[in-house]
């Protein structure tokens, strides 16, 4: 499967709120953005939370994985250390988020807490 992934804002970004979409056949199908905000994955006031979404009918095919290597890889050209997010313990992505270099950091009764240092 071809997919293309391309930036939602293509002109000027923001430093703190960037977002990626992917497109199958000219129709997006996923997305994962960033920002800092004081969120449930919230570590401090540098460090980006992320947030990605894909369609049932594309996950498990890389798509998801290629996101969350492109927004690291912004993230971290960018000069940012490092990258959390938030995810239900119960959620199959946990999986892709270690794959791609989150850890778990903390916990609590239903989320993981989960950071990818970028250095």
């Amino acid at each position: 499967m071809d997919y293309r992934i391309r930036t939602m804002s293509e002109e000027d970004s923001l430093r703190d709120d960037i977002g990626l979409a992917a497109e199958v056949d000219n129709k997006a199908v996923g997305a994962v953005w960033v920002r800092v905000m004081n969120d449930y994955g919230h570590i401090d006031n540098d460090t980006p939370s992320f947030a990605i979404s894909l369609y049932k009918d594309y996950r498990g095919l890389g798509i998801g994985t290629a996101l969350m290597r492109e927004m690291l890889r912004i993230l971290k050209d960018r000069g940012y250390k490092q990258a959390s997010l938030a995810v239900q313990k119960a959620n199959y992505a946990v999986e892709m988020y270690q794959k791609t270099g989150f850890v778990i950091m903390d916990e609590n009764e239903e989320e993981y807490i989960m950071l990818c240092r970028l250095q």
